[in-house]
This record gives C-alpha cells, sequence and structure tokens, in this order.
C-alpha cells in the first residue's frame, strides 16, 4: 500500500465508504436522508458534502498529529450520531424539503466525529513521511464520491418503493428512522465502553 498514487487513494476512499464492514457510516446516510424524495436529492447530497466537510477536518487533523482522541469513544460516539439524526428525522427536522442552517450544522458535527473514525485506517495506509495534502484530499474525494452513489442508490430505492406499493414519505420516514435507531442502539450496546 505504499506506493498508491492519488488516485489510489482516491479508491481507497471509496472502497472504505462502500465497504460492507463500516456498516455504520451507510446507517447514519439512511438516517440522514430518510423524510427526503428524489426531488431533494441535490439538497441532501449538499447536506452529505457538510459531513463529509466536518469528517475531513478532523481525519486532516488526526494525521497530521495535531488531535488525537481515544478509539475506544470514538467508536461509541458514531452509533450516537446515528441514534439522533434517526431520532430527529422521525421527529420531522426539516420542513417540506428545506434543511434549516442548524441541520447543516449539526451534520457538519456528526461528521467530526466520523472522521476520527477513519484516522487509524488512513494512518495505516499513508506511507511513512509521505506528505498528507494530496493523499488526503484524495481519499475525502473517493469517500465523497461514495457518499453520493450510496446516497443516490437509497433514493432509487425509495422511489421504488412508493412506485411499486406506495409507500409515502412520511410511512417511509418513519418505518426508515425506527430501523437506522435500532441500527444505531445495536451499534451502541455493541461499543459501550463503560
Amino acid at each position: 500500500m505504499t506506493d498508491l498514487t492519488f488516485w489510489g487513494f482516491l479508491q481507497e476512499g471509496l472502497r472504505h465508504i462502500t465497504d460492507p464492514g463500516g456498516i455504520d457510516h451507510m446507517v447514519f446516510l439512511l438516517a440522514l436522508i430518510a423524510g427526503f424524495e428524489m426531488r431533494h436529492a441535490g439538497k441532501v447530497i449538499l447536506l452529505a458534502t457538510a459531513f463529509t466537510l466536518g469528517h475531513s477536518i478532523t481525519l486532516a487533523l488526526a494525521a497530521m498529529r495535531y488531535v488525537a482522541f481515544s478509539s475506544t469513544w470514538i467508536e461509541f460516539l458514531i452509533p450516537v450520531t446515528i441514534l439522533l439524526t434517526a431520532l430527529l428525522t422521525a421527529r420531522k427536522f426539516y420542513k417540506k424539503g428545506r434543511i434549516s442552517f442548524w441541520r447543516y450544522m449539526l451534520t457538519l458535527g456528526f461528521g467530526l466525529i466520523h472522521g476520527l473514525g477513519f484516522t487509524s485506517y488512513f494512518r495505516m495506509i499513508l506511507p511513512e513521511g509521505e506528505n498528507v495534502v494530496s493523499p488526503l484530499l484524495a481519499f475525502n474525494l473517493g469517500i465523497e464520491v461514495g457518499q453520493i452513489a450510496i446516497l443516490l442508490v437509497l433514493f432509487f430505492i425509495f422511489s421504488l418503493f412508493e412506485f411499486l406499493f406506495g409507500v409515502r414519505t412520511e410511512r417511509r420516514m418513519l418505518f426508515v428512522s425506527g430501523i437506522a435507531a435500532g441500527m444505531g442502539v445495536l451499534f451502541l450496546v455493541e461499543k459501550w465502553p463503560f
């Protein structure tokens, strides 16, 4: 892994975000978009980009060793963000496809936590003494591309269920938020640090 190019780091970011072993990130995205429809895709992608910005900041700071946190606590806080996002979505933390400034800020804040979860993996693939800027940019770009692909697949599935079974947004929102919250609780119990 020591000879990764820009393209190689981009592929690693893409692979990391779509890896079924990192399902917590996908569940977070599911909770994030549960109350939106395909016509809101642009706004939701901007919301997800706030999340990417958040995790890019902490990943950069941690990769350059400016910040360090216990991985035990980060692994615990990630399911907390999933659970909170699912609960806020179930409470209609949006209005008719609009996303408030505070929703962006909260999502960015949750991204800060998730970014610390990527740190050990990123350090593992970063060659010793390598300038962190280009690999970090490529890795985060790969994560963003994978994240957008996941969002579009989820929107397609939502649209398909609405078309085939008449599942309306409100019912889907409660059902999907409930699934995400349940998975968040399972992850929380699994990562309980006390």
